[in-house]
């Protein structure tokens, strides 16, 4: 059974996670990171790498992907994206 798990200030619940992910960043350059929560308009970002509010990145998802976000905000170590479409990069 999943539990739903509600993110206050968010249009869409969130969903508790513990997914490892590669973010990739304009640059080319890649890090590791982990996902801490999802949903079908973003997710919580966790790593060690420092990122830009409005910075555009993609993160390859095991069996989902490749998906294309942008960050939204950051604080402490974790970063907040939401999902983009192709026309919005």
């Amino acid at each position: 059974m999943v539990q739903r798990a509600k993110v206050s200030g968010r249009r869409r619940d969130r969903y508790p996670v513990d997914i490892d992910a590669l973010v990739r960043r304009g640059d080319g350059t890649q890090t590791q990171a982990r996902l801490t929560d999802f949903s079908d308009q973003g997710c919580r970002i966790q790593c060690g790498a420092s990122f830009h509010v409005g910075e555009r990145l993609q993160i390859a998802i095991p069996r989902m992907g490749h998906i294309k976000a942008q960050v939204r905000w950051i604080a402490a170590g974790t970063t907040d994206a939401r999902f983009v479409t192709e026309s919005d990069f």
